[in-house]
Parts: structure tokens; sequence; C-alpha cells
């Protein structure tokens, strides 16, 4: 069951910004480039009978203007609509996603957040407190975490967080989903072929994993 939270205010757009990561892979020119979109044969998501709308709060995984390839929000099908309100940025933090977290109007908030502070000094607390500032600051009634991607630096990093995330969620009466398990191998990394860097999805991947937040939105917006 989502959390259900007393809404109030307007909307205010979230302001995205395309800036470095700070675990995003560099060449010799700067940041990698995304690649262009794919077709992807992800399932649709279920018909509603209107679309669930949702907001967002996350990093590059989710930041759409500009690098709509890499970004899953291109890839949800219209049964869940995406408003573009909340905020996400490249290399961005917990920490600086709740700084700039606003109110929303949105029927979901996806929160996608945590692969900038994987083998950070941030302890798991402090993160998941923040991530419940986020759930307060956005006054959006249904709640829903998503896993962060595998980490192939480091997969016990994204391992151990995705677990924290899940235990909170269902502690806190937030829904969860695990957006990438069809990207991630067995051994916690992502499956060759599934990632441009060891960090970011191709856009088959990200396509993959919209159909599942898809699935959710619509799902924890009934």
């Amino acid at each position: 069951m989502a959390k259900v939270r007393h809404v109030v205010g307007l909307v205010v757009l979230g302001a995205v910004v395309i800036a470095a990561g700070t675990v995003a892979a560099r060449s010799a020119g700067g940041l990698q480039e995304m690649p262009t979109p794919v077709a992807s044969s992800a399932a649709p998501t279920p018909t509603a009978t209107r679309p669930v709308t949702f907001g967002v709060v996350g990093d590059s995984i989710t930041a759409w203007a500009g690098q709509e390839a890499g970004s899953w929000t291109s890839y949800v099908d219209t049964a869940a609509l995406f408003t573009e309100q909340g905020w996400a940025q490249n290399g961005a933090p917990i920490a600086l996603m709740e700084a700039n977290t606003p109110r929303m109007s949105a029927d979901v908030l996806v929160i996608l957040a945590g692969t900038n502070d994987l083998g950070g000094t941030l302890t798991a607390d402090t993160k998941l407190d923040l991530i419940d500032s986020i759930v307060e600051k956005s006054e959006v009634d249904h709640i829903l975490i998503s896993s962060v991607p595998p980490l192939d630096m480091n997969p016990a990093w994204s391992t151990a967080w995705n677990r924290e995330l899940e235990q909170h969620a269902a502690a806190e009466g937030y829904d969860f989903v695990d957006s990438w398990v069809n990207a991630r191998a067995a051994d916690g990394a992502f499956i060759p072929g599934h990632t441009v860097d060891g960090i970011h999805p191709t856009p088959g991947a990200a396509a993959q994993a919209a159909a599942v937040i898809g699935r959710a939105i619509v799902s924890a917006g009934e």
C-alpha cells in the first residue's frame, strides 16, 4: 500500500541541470555522450482509466532534459504520464535532491536516489532520513521508491543500498520497485550489454526499467 499524505499547495516545476556526475564515466573530451534512443521490446504499462501522473526526484539516471536517451522517463508508457514535475540533476547526491525538492501535484512521486552516495561518508540512516524529507517536501500522496541500477565498480554497494531502500519502504508504507531486475546479473553487476559505462544504462535497459516502473506507478496510483 502507498503511504498517503495530505496534499496542499500548487505545482512547482523542478529545475533540471545537466552537470557532471560525481561518478560518471569520462573520456578525453568530457562526459561520455548517451546514445540515441532505440526501440524497445519491453512490455507496455497496463492501461489505466486515465493516465496516472507522476513526478520524480533523482540523478542522471532520471534527468530528462537534453539526455532523453539515457532517462527512463522517456520510455514510460502513456498509462503513466510524466508531468515533468520534480527535480533531477546529473551527479546529484541525496542531500542535493532533498534541498531542491519542490511541492508537486502528481499522483505518484518516484524517487530514484543514492548512486552518487555509494561509497560515501553518509550513513544509511542519514540517507534514509533525507529520503523521508523529500517525501514530506513533495506533498505527494503516493510514494514509489525505486532501486538504483547496478554499479559495476562495486556491485556490493548498490546491492546493499537497495536492500536498505526496500526495508525502509516497507517500514514507512511506501511502495518499492526493483526497476533494474532485468539489467542485473547474479553478481549484482550489469548484465553485459546493458550499460554504457558501468553506471548508466543503455537506452534498451532504460526502456526495460521504464516498463517495470510504469506498472508500479499505475499500481501505486490506484
